[in-house]
């Protein structure tokens, strides 16, 4: 999981219980490339804002270090055009950062690993 905002990681960590992902969390985009290049992911939940970059420059260099990752994008804009952006740049899905999204997550990333 890339996201600086410690409210979301901890929302998103009591909905995605440990029994099923292991979570890691990567803080800022230089964090986030670092730990891809340690292993792999089979899934990662990218937020657009970032601290030092933003969710679509980072896209492809995740997409170039993790091939086979499922990336869903998270982001508060409800935006149609960065949707299809993120899409079309190798996001699994698009997650909008709504009240209650976190409970979602779950389906989403199942939905996303075709289960």
């Amino acid at each position: 999981m890339v996201e600086d905002n410690p409210d979301h990681t901890e929302l998103c960590q009591e909905h995605l219980s440990p029994e099923e992902f292991d979570l890691f969390i990567a803080r800022s985009g230089a964090e986030c490339l670092a730990m891809a290049k340690g292993r792999p992911y089979d899934v990662i939940l990218l937020d657009y804002m970032l601290p030092d970059t933003n969710g679509m420059d980072l896209l492809p260099q995740i997409k170039e270090l993790q091939p086979s990752s499922l990336i869903l994008f998270v982001s508060a804009a409800d935006d149609p055009d960065l949707s299809y952006k993120a899409m079309t740049a190798g996001a699994s899905d698009y997650v909008v950062k709504g009240f209650g999204y976190y409970r979602t997550l779950r389906d989403r990333i199942r939905e996303a690993r075709g289960e």
